[in-house]
């Protein structure tokens, strides 16, 4: 089926869907913050059982977009001014970097499991963590194993502790087809919940 009929015969307009999970830490839980997204690569129709896969992505454009945004967003709300704003323009590397990963195919449950089981993970892991009780230390043990660090027992607690959200605050946000809004829709749409 052409693109043209496609979009003719259906009944809704075409919704991309996202699943961002914010996260603030980096291996040894510094402050390292940024963004996990699991997005379509194209945009469902109706209750998803059409699909029209986009062009792939520029990710050179898409990061000068994203940093645009985020550095407009800080200059609204006052948390940067336009000098800094032109400062790091001068940078070598604007401080913003996107990656996009390979595509899943809808069937491998497997690897969208093990996907999205990483962007949602704790921002430490037990396994890599070892208390040394008589010098009252924690030792971590990076991503790759080939390195350590020693933090004194409350450093380390403050460290975990900083990475826990404000009461209330989202870490995990869910837009277009994966929204609650659409979510709602298509249940209301779909014949199980008409015959109650």
């Amino acid at each position: 089926m052409r693109w043209g009929h496609l979009a003719a015969r259906c009944p809704l307009d075409p919704v991309p869907g996202a699943v961002i999970a914010v996260q603030t830490f980096g291996d040894f839980l510094g402050f390292n913050p940024h963004c996990h997204i699991l997005v379509t690569d194209g945009c469902l129709y109706g209750d998803g059982g059409m699909f029209r896969v986009a062009p792939p992505l520029e990710l050179k454009k898409l990061e000068a977009i994203f940093r645009h945004k985020v550095l407009r967003m800080l200059l609204n709300k006052g948390k940067i001014s336009q000098e800094m704003i032109a400062m790091l323009s001068t940078w070598r590397h604007s401080g913003f970097h996107v990656f996009c990963g390979n595509r899943i195919s809808p069937n491998d449950k497997t690897a969208m499991e093990n996907l999205a089981c990483y962007i949602i993970r704790a921002s430490f892991s037990q396994e890599r963590m070892q208390y040394l009780d008589q010098e009252g230390t924690v030792v971590y043990t990076s991503k790759n194993g080939e390195t350590t660090k020693s933090f004194p027992a409350l450093e380390w607690l403050a460290a975990m502790c900083s990475h826990i959200p404000n009461r209330g605050e989202q870490m995990v946000r869910y837009y277009g087809y994966y929204s609650n809004v659409s979510r709602g829709k298509r249940r209301l749409r779909s014949p199980a919940s008409n015959a109650r």
